[in-house]
């Protein structure tokens, strides 16, 4: 049977009711599974694994623009992780102080919620912006490639960063902490309630963060899931070219004696052949940016996976008023809530395993980072 729990909210004097889909012992062992185990572990690992990204390409200098674009990204993978750690630190507190960790639970949740969002948003743009940039250098290399230095794509990102950023700045401010006391602890906590702000512009404001919830993922979705086509054609067909010059090259070293006859026309059937044939998409990018390309792919595709789910959850709110906070749907919104927290903190984490097991120069740098301190270190002890 479902039952509500009934909440007041200062300035108001009406009262919501929450919608209990599940009884509050299942929920909170669902909580403690999925947001203060998986999540909390998961956003630990992000922080580590982005910190080692922007170190090692801090150690490699910059040179590159994909070296920029995905510091950036995990500069704000580290915000989206390290908030993460800090909102679910009160499952760490409630272990000697539950009064502490009540107080510390609605602190974060105002400061660090929308924080933990809008870098999903942010590196979302941003991996929509390496995704046009890498079609754009397979697909007209000679033509892009001298455009797109680290300078132009450090100004790219920090376009992104504020512009992003901005859009959302608006939705930090719509809580206020209360003091109160509870009955339930015989002690003063923190509380968070909707401020005048929010009472006052509530109904348009939250109509402008949804759609613009749902437009920035969507928009980045739409240009990394057709920036993919693309890239995937251009290395398809840049690799079938590759397969008839090789082809063609194992013919030619064994000429056959029909061949050794009619060399002389052969040459010039070649020659024509050469003129009609099509010229590889790809041949002007080494080996090296071809495995670049294919890595950022990798990266581009874990994008699309976790860009879905939070698409739906913003369509859900768009369409369904008390689907949010403080709303008849509130304990609802929160359990799914932590399905994706746990797919933004992983999409956090996982760029630096990806960038170790493809890119040989990331894993050189990073082994090398590593050997030097124990070199240092041995020597000291010497």
């Amino acid at each position: 049977m479902n039952v509500t729990t009934e909440i007041s909210i200062a300035g108001d004097l009406t009262s919501t009711p929450y919608y209990e889909f599940l009884t509050e012992r299942s929920r909170k062992l669902a909580e403690i599974f999925l947001d203060y185990g998986l999540a909390f572990s998961i956003a630990i690992l992000g922080v580590v694994t982005n910190i080692l990204v922007i170190a090692v390409y801090a150690k490699q200098g910059f040179k590159e623009s994909v070296a920029v674009s995905m510091s950036t990204i995990a500069v704000w993978d580290l915000i989206k992780c390290l908030s993460g750690v800090l909102e679910r630190f009160s499952g760490v507190i409630s272990l000697f102080d539950p009064i502490g960790a009540y107080t510390w639970i609605n602190i974060s949740t105002v400061v660090f919620n929308y924080l933990i969002c809008v870098s999903s948003y942010v590196t979302s743009v941003m991996a929509a912006y390496v995704a046009v940039e890498r079609c754009l250098c397979v697909s007209v290399p000679l033509k892009v490639k001298w455009l797109l230095t680290p300078r132009i794509t450090l100004t790219a990102c920090l376009v992104i960063t504020f512009g992003v950023f901005g859009c959302f700045a608006v939705m930090f401010g719509i809580y206020d902490i209360v003091w109160e006391w509870s009955t339930t602890f015989n002690a003063t906590v923190a509380v968070y309630r909707m401020n005048s702000f929010y009472i006052q512009h509530g109904d348009p404001l939250f109509k402008y963060y949804n759609l613009s919830g749902v437009l920035w993922p969507l928009a980045s979705f739409v240009v990394i899931v057709t920036s993919t086509i693309i890239i995937t054609y251009k290395l398809k067909q840049g690799s079938k070219f590759r397969l008839r010059q090789g082809a063609s090259s194992a013919a030619k070293e064994e000429p056959s004696t029909s061949q050794k006859e009619n060399h002389i026309d052969g040459g010039k059937q070649q020659r024509q052949l050469a003129k009609k044939e099509p010229k590889d998409p790809e041949q002007t990018l080494s080996k090296r940016d071809r495995q670049v390309v294919k890595m950022l792919l990798v990266i581009i595709i874990i994008y699309i996976a976790s860009l879905s789910p939070r698409i739906a959850l913003f369509i859900a709110k768009y369409i369904v008023y008390d689907y949010y906070y403080l709303r008849r749907l509130h304990h609802l919104y929160e359990f799914v809530s932590h399905y994706l927290w746990i797919i933004d903190f992983f999409n956090g984490a996982v760029n630096f395993f990806v960038f170790y097991k493809m890119s040989s120069s990331f894993r050189s740098t990073f082994h090398s980072m590593f050997s030097r301190n124990q070199n240092a270190s041995a020597e000291r002890e010497r």
